[in-house]
């Protein structure tokens, strides 16, 4: 609390800026386990309308670097940011007429569609907003701004997750989009509201030369790209989080078969492990600062890749005490790392170019999670997930060690 505090009296404009971000989270996550229970209440096609609503949350991020590209070209940030969360609101009052009808197939698309809609506007406000945090933060207090922002996205995402379903048990979900709808009207009010003392910071802001869509994704990824060091290390954090994405689906599979902890009940084994990864990694954004100040990231990122490659033997050997307590250290690592490799991208590039940057590094993150959560369940069938598990381990290790002995080269 006290690094918080110092950073609201150090940078208060970007405190608040960042603040009201965070809360247009709640908006992003709040609705989607109602669409969920929508979609699992049909009594036709509800597999394939789980898997259209996933989709709905995962293909935003994914199509992110075009929206980036997209902000860095807009002249008028602050006004973009009130307008996408008008336009949010008005997206969700009509979901929530919608939801008052009785639910089909049809209007789940619909809904979806509009949450889709909904969810790319994020993104793009996201990547409005970003090239203001250079501008506002010191380079001294960049690392404690990026780990409040890192620690404050996964814990309004889980307070949004768990406040929906809990709504859900008083409200209709035709309530709850209407509840959505207001968020993102405060937070239209609040980036109106907080415009004025932004203009001159919005007036430092280089826009680049207009360019085609497709020369401004060449020219960012070329530049990622010749960032080695850190295109390596972003590899990396790719392949973690693809770890982590079908670590779960696996685990479920495994605690059914394992006659350990039996007298814990088999959800509470998959929440402990749920939990243990999300609090590792809220834990590292928290202690980024004062944990192995001098390690470097690769350093870091090694002993991550490590002890991912020992969950995988533990998988092996049927240790589940292994298994959640390697897990949950690896994603502690994770935590300290993103807030620190943030730190070193918007410190590396122009202003010019960071809102496209960080959404390309943004759809990099997310995009192996969804494919490992489906392939792994897929392996297991043919009694091959542990060992690829291994396997990924070990391939994640070579990844980090190649790069260690270039840079000692």
């Amino acid at each position: 609390m006290a690094n918080m505090q110092k950073l609201y009296q150090t940078e208060p404009l970007f405190f608040k800026l960042a603040s009201i971000t965070l809360f247009s989270k709640i908006g992003d996550r709040l609705f989607y386990t109602a669409l969920l229970s929508s979609a699992t209440l049909l009594t036709t096609h509800s597999d394939l309308a789980v898997i259209i609503i996933s989709l709905s949350e995962t293909l935003p991020l994914l199509l992110g670097f075009i929206l980036g590209s997209l902000a860095d070209q807009c002249l008028n940030k602050l006004k973009a940011l009130s307008q996408t969360s008008l336009l949010r609101c008005f997206f969700y009052l009509v979901i929530s007429l919608l939801a008052g009808y009785s639910t089909t197939f049809t209007f789940i698309l619909m809904i979806a569609w509009l949450n889709f809609c909904s969810d790319l506007l994020g993104n793009y406000a996201s990547a409005l907003a970003t090239p203001f945090t250079k501008i506002l933060v010191s380079a001294e207090q960049m690392q404690q701004a990026q780990s409040f922002l890192s620690m404050g996205t996964q814990l309004f995402n889980v307070l949004a997750t768990f406040l929906g379903s809990f709504l859900l048990i008083f409200i209709s979900q035709s309530h709850l989009a209407l509840i959505n709808a207001l968020i993102f009207f405060i937070v239209a009010l609040a980036f109106r509201k907080l415009s004025p003392s932004l203009v001159q910071a919005q007036s430092t802001l280089l826009v680049p030369a207009k360019i085609s869509l497709s020369q401004a994704l060449k020219q960012n990824f070329g530049a990622l790209y010749h960032q080695h060091t850190l295109f390596i290390i972003l590899l990396q954090l790719t392949l973690l989080n693809g770890f982590f994405g079908g670590l779960t689906p696996i685990f479920a599979l495994f605690i059914k078969e394992d006659p350990q902890l039996l007298w814990v009940p088999l959800p509470l084994k998959l929440a402990l492990l749920s939990g243990l990864i999300t609090s590792g990694m809220i834990l590292g954004n928290f202690s980024c600062q004062k944990l192995f100040p001098k390690a470097t990231l690769t350093s870091l990122t090694l002993l991550a890749d490590l002890l991912a490659l020992v969950t995988g033997i533990a998988f092996n050997t049927q240790n589940i005490y292994l298994i959640l307590c390697s897990s949950g250290i690896a994603a502690f690592l994770l935590g300290i790392i993103a807030p620190r490799f943030s730190t070193q991208v918007i410190n590396t590039f122009p202003v010019t170019q960071l809102g496209g940057i960080v959404t390309i590094v943004n759809s990099f993150l997310v995009i192996m999670p969804p494919l490992t959560s489906l392939l792994f369940p897929v392996l297991f069938s043919f009694d091959l997930a542990y060992l690829c598990l291994i396997i990924y381990g070990i391939f994640l290790v070579l990844l980090s060690f190649l790069e260690k002995i270039r840079l000692f080269s």
